[in-house]
């Protein structure tokens, strides 16, 4: 019964959480969670195009996509005993693109 209650709040935080920054922008998520404790900036390793078996040089469009990676500690609770330790926002091009739990 436990472990339910568990599946559902967390399932709620992260539906929740999802719609409320997906695809919105960066001053969204300063609104709603302050500045990040972290902030990195995305590149591309070398030899990502033999590594994932395709072309990764875009010829076609000159513009590179800007991506960050901002990052929150102890913000999200599941249950009473259970806080996400990390929480990790990506945004491409200063919209939130994906959004990672993890302890």
């Amino acid at each position: 019964m436990k472990l339910k209650f568990l599946l559902i709040t967390l399932i709620t935080i992260l539906v929740s959480s999802i719609t409320i920054f997906n695809g919105k922008p960066k001053a969204r998520v300063v609104k709603y969670l302050g500045e990040p404790d972290k902030k990195e900036i995305g590149v591309q390793p070398k030899g990502a195009s033999k590594t994932i078996g395709r072309p990764t040089d875009n010829k076609d469009n000159k513009k590179k996509d800007k991506v960050d990676m901002w990052y929150y500690s102890n913000i999200v609770k599941s249950g009473k005993d259970t806080t996400w330790k990390r929480i990790e926002f990506t945004f491409i091009n200063d919209r939130c693109m994906n959004i990672a739990f993890s302890n």
